[in-house]
């Protein structure tokens, strides 16, 4: 875990990491990327109805870390801009692989 504002505030246990996202509905570019207090910044195109934008979210930060939908669920927030993810892995080589996207985009 690394410190509010230095990096994103992530949780590790075993092969699963709980972080923050935050959240732009509607976005012009869908992306991930960046942080805002903490949180890995993420932007779709949907808009926050019907858990349209909660499913763009999953879906992105799915296809950004290499692992399948089904392993991405968002625990707390589905109303708000802010989120907690938690995301399963299969293995430490595709957490370390993750890990290395993640030090890489925020550096």
């Amino acid at each position: 875990m690394s410190e509010p504002g230095a990096g994103l505030d992530r949780q590790c246990d075993g092969l699963t990491w709980r972080f923050r996202v935050r959240v732009t509905p509607k976005a012009k570019k869908a992306s991930v990327g960046g942080l805002h207090d903490g949180a890995l910044k993420v932007s779709v195109h949907t808009v926050p109805e019907d858990g349209k934008a909660n499913k763009a979210v999953i879906a992105s930060l799915a296809k950004w870390l290499r692992v399948s939908k089904g392993r991405v669920a968002i625990v707390a927030g589905e109303t708000s801009r802010l989120k907690t993810i938690v995301v399963e892995f299969k293995s430490q080589d595709e957490m370390n692989a993750a890990d290395a996207k993640l030090k890489k985009e925020l550096s």
